[in-house]
């Protein structure tokens, strides 16, 4: 036998209530022919042909195919080399063209576009529809749209097409056609039609399923043809990347609109990250010039202002680590004239000063001052300040005013080994000790037990770091939180835009693709997606990043040069939208596979049968 229904049984269960749908059904099919199946509404009609297209499964009873139980997990194989459907509601798939939808099934069952191409060509113009190939189906009619599904079945050529209410849209004309055709397609087929129209349906065959009768056993002249095998899998499917980027473009209005949105967020996330990551080198390169970055004060562990001894002073000396070792200048003993106050500093000569005019002194008694000095003071290079001490008066000539951000006050920096040796003299304190170190922070870790060290660039580094790193981390979390608000939402729009998709996805699977595909196909798609919403993200916002590197915007606007910078993570400055694209890809991927997975567990068969 071909195929056989042997006592099937069908019944819903509504609470306590059940209602039997088909009773201990057996029918024999021929390998070849036009079987109708006719009775009233909720006679059960769809419901067998749904139970033989494997769209439902019935509580008991087998279906043989040559005498093979067709077992569940083999059903997915037998939809795809066996079964054609002709749907009452059409379910053609919005979102491809006529044309599409036409092939589709077919390559889903192993055939090439050029296979085909004739054939769908001539069923086209036996059903009039060649002018509507390039429309999409809210442009159709609903008995041009019936056309097209019957169309689409012939051009599968599968042993079995299932018809459910083939002529219901079409008038009489185009009905007998349609009949014409499908007692031509029967001659080498098996052809199961559902229809309400029993005079129609007598004119073309006489095999015919009354389940009005309640006759639960049928027996037509039947012979062998293919014989099922679950190892036999004579084509497979073609890929389908023209249905990923139809649907894509389907939905593009939708799909826009996330990626503007998301598009922004990336925007935002990239500028606060860079600024960032930008305003902290900024703070680091005027660390790097701070005049006292190399000098360290140094006190003894018992706070009574206690002189160092010579062994002391000597090991400083025999220090690699220290470059020099001095006595503290206490300029506090004398007064600056004209009601001038600074801050002395003691420096040496180093690369890191930023100088707004000068140079560094070479000649006795030079100084440097910062340039908050010489705005307060009015002070400009070869300007003399006057200091007294001991009713003696000195005069110290700027060689330099330099930009210390770091430092705040009125400050003056002097260089102990131009100053006039009589004078430094009386200035010595031997209670603190100025070491100079280009390696400071080593010597910091060596004596803190040891001495009071005190290490006024260190000071500053310590307090900006900390209130920087606070600052960082309320900016992560704000763009963190922002950031995974915006993934949430992504991933319910492309959940509900899949799920949207459930009928379609349930007309994939009657044709033979098994739901691990769908799972697949829809995975894909949607790491497609993320990967363009990454990918045109991190493009916008670079090209948002090189304008305002272009026209200084961060200079003009914030004062600061080069505040945006990209952070390096892995590998270089575009790590981060790296990241970015990964992340859109991996949770685009999973709304992707949950949708999916939702609609797997719908039931198909009520699917179907939606208008």
């Amino acid at each position: 036998m071909a195929l056989q229904l042997i006592k099937i049984t069908k019944f819903y269960q509504f609470g306590k209530n059940k209602q039997t749908v088909l009773n201990n059904l057996t029918i024999k099919f021929p390998s070849k022919g036009l079987i109708a199946i006719v009775g009233k509404s909720g006679s059960g009609k769809s419901t067998l042909l749904n139970i033989i297209a494997g769209v439902e499964k019935a509580n008991s009873g087998q279906i043989l195919i040559d005498g093979h139980e067709l077992e569940r997990e083999n059903i997915v194989q037998y939809q795809k080399d066996y079964i054609s459907y002709v749907y009452q509601f059409y379910n053609l798939i919005p979102s491809l063209t006529i044309k599409q939808n036409i092939i589709l099934p077919a390559l889903i069952k192993g055939y090439s576009y050029n296979d085909i191409e004739f054939k769908m060509m001539t069923y086209c113009n036996q059903l009039e529809i060649v002018h509507l190939l390039n429309n999409y189906p809210d442009q159709l009619s609903g008995g041009q749209k019936q056309r097209v599904g019957l169309v689409r079945a012939f051009l599968c050529q599968t042993p079995i097409l299932l018809a459910d209410e083939p002529t219901g849209a079409l008038n009489g004309i185009q009905s007998k056609e349609v009949m014409k055709l499908l007692k031509q397609y029967a001659k080498q087929h098996l052809v199961i039609v559902i229809s309400h129209n029993i005079s129609l349906i007598k004119k073309y065959t006489s095999q015919i399923i009354d389940l009005d009768q309640n006759i639960n056993y049928y027996d037509f002249k039947t012979s062998k043809y293919h014989k099922y095998s679950t190892y036999f899998l004579p084509r497979q499917s073609k890929r389908l990347f023209f249905y990923i980027k139809q649907q894509i473009k389907y939905q593009r209005n939708k799909l826009i609109m996330m990626f503007v949105s998301q598009i922004f967020i990336i925007i935002a996330f990239v500028l606060l990250l860079s600024a960032c990551n930008g305003g902290w080198l900024y703070l680091k390169n005027r660390f790097q010039s701070d005049p006292l970055k190399e000098i360290i004060e140094v006190y003894q562990n018992d706070y009574l202002n206690t002189m160092f001894k010579e062994d002391d002073i000597t090991k400083f000396k025999e220090n690699s680590l220290i470059d020099d070792v001095s006595f503290k200048l206490d300029f506090s003993q004398g007064v600056f004239k004209g009601n001038q106050n600074f801050e002395i500093y003691q420096i040496k000569n180093t690369k890191n000063f930023d100088y707004q005019s000068g140079h560094y002194p070479s000649k006795e008694n030079q100084i440097v001052i910062n340039q908050k000095a010489a705005k307060k003071y009015d002070l400009k290079v070869n300007d003399e300040i006057e200091y007294e001490l001991n009713g003696i008066s000195y005069s110290f000539s700027i060689s330099a005013i330099i930009n210390d951000y770091i430092n705040e006050g009125n400050n003056i920096y002097i260089d102990r080994n131009i100053i006039d040796e009589n004078l430094r003299q009386q200035l010595e304190t031997k209670d603190v000790l100025i070491l100079i170190s280009s390696k400071y922070k080593q010597v910091l870790d060596k004596y803190q037990d040891d001495f009071l060290l005190v290490s006024y660039h260190q000071e500053y580094v310590d307090s900006y770091q900390m209130l920087f790193d606070l600052a960082y981390i309320v900016v992560i979390i704000f763009i963190s939180v922002s950031f995974f608000i915006s993934i949430i939402l992504i991933s319910i729009i492309l959940k509900t835009i899949f799920i949207e998709r459930k009928k379609d996805t349930c007309i994939l699977q009657v044709n033979g693709i098994s739901k691990l595909r769908i799972v697949s196909l829809f995975g894909f798609e949607a790491m497609l997606i993320g990967m363009i919403i990454g990918i045109v993200g991190s493009v916008v916002a670079f090209g948002t990043l090189f304008l305002i590197s272009l026209f200084d915007l961060d200079k003009n606007i914030i004062g600061i040069n080069n505040l945006f910078v990209l952070p390096r993570y892995f590998l270089g400055s575009f790590d981060l939208f790296i990241l970015l694209i990964f992340i859109y890809i991996i949770i685009c991927w999973i709304s992707g596979v949950h949708g999916a997975l939702i609609i797997n567990k719908m039931d198909g068969s009520i699917l179907l049968k939606e208008n």
